[in-house]
């Protein structure tokens, strides 16, 4: 049979093992900012000599002295809360290069000072930043192109039009599935007449991965009847694995459409004279 274990008394060891356990540094502070217990982490962060122990003497008396000179400026910030006896959460600080989440809080014994790394993720908090900034610029940019621009997604929903495309067509097209994009929104072929189909489709051809450049069509304004000659271009935007997630098309105007004139007989009589 197995063995019981053996009933677990709070102890030093039973104390350090719940120090050790939080994966973060930690500090346990008394009221004078004397250190009585820190972990692994806490010593590799601050470089010190020695950890102090449950149940052996602590080999730096005050928080100043663990933190060394170059993390002064922290010891005088939790200096402060503990003087006024107010807890710190989640307060952002750098140690040696990096950002941590500072905690301390007020037990029923002695101050607990926790450091949580947050580099990461002010790092991708920042990147996202720069990436919102960047794509602001860009969309802007995009904005005052005196051409068509249209960015879809991989199910052909319609994320970006740019001033030019909301002019001419962008109510027409913004309500409409990307299957009847020609009608709607009176995207023709070359001759005016023949709504764009099949093998002449812009953006069904980019999100099967195809690339289109410079198509001769005639898009027409439905409502007001304007239609202009353009050359229309698109291509697929992959992700890492390879896979069509979305396409972008662009469309330059290239002149005015005028339908051809419809030939007539006309029969001439020319005058006789008697």
């Amino acid at each position: 049979m197995k063995r019981p274990d053996a009933p677990v008394e709070p102890s030093g060891a039973l104390f350090a093992d719940l120090l050790e356990s939080s994966g973060y540094p930690v500090l346990v502070l008394d009221s004078a900012l004397r250190v009585h217990h820190a972990n692994e982490k806490a010593l590799g962060l601050f470089k010190a000599e020695g950890p102090a122990r449950p149940g052996q003497d602590c080999e730096f008396g005050s928080l100043g002295e663990y933190l060394g000179e170059t993390a002064s400026w922290l010891c005088e910030i939790v200096a402060k809360a503990v003087d006024e006896g107010t807890s710190l959460k989640r307060k952002d600080v750098s140690i040696g290069g990096d950002a941590y989440s500072l905690s301390l809080h007020r037990g029923e014994a002695a101050w607990i000072l926790r450091l949580r790394p947050v580099t990461r993720e002010l790092s991708l908090e920042y990147q996202a930043k720069r990436y919102r900034a960047h794509r602001d610029i860009l969309l802007e940019a995009m904005d005052g192109i005196e051409g068509s621009i249209v960015i879809v997604d991989a199910g052909g929903r319609i994320r970006f039009m740019n001033r030019f495309t909301r002019k001419h067509v962008g109510d027409l097209m913004r309500d409409a599935d990307i299957a009847s994009w020609p009608e709607a929104a009176g995207f023709y072929r070359e001759d005016g007449v023949t709504l764009l189909d099949g093998p002449h489709r812009i953006f069904p051809r980019a999100l099967e991965g195809k690339t289109v450049i410079d198509q001769p069509i005639v898009i027409r304004n439905e409502i007001t009847g304007e239609a202009i000659r353009a050359r229309a271009s698109a291509a697929p935007v992959f992700d890492e694995k390879g896979r069509v997630v979305s396409a972008i098309g662009w469309f330059h105007r290239v002149g005015v459409f005028e339908p051809p004139l419809a030939t007539s007989n006309v029969t001439k009589l020319d005058d006789k004279r008697e």
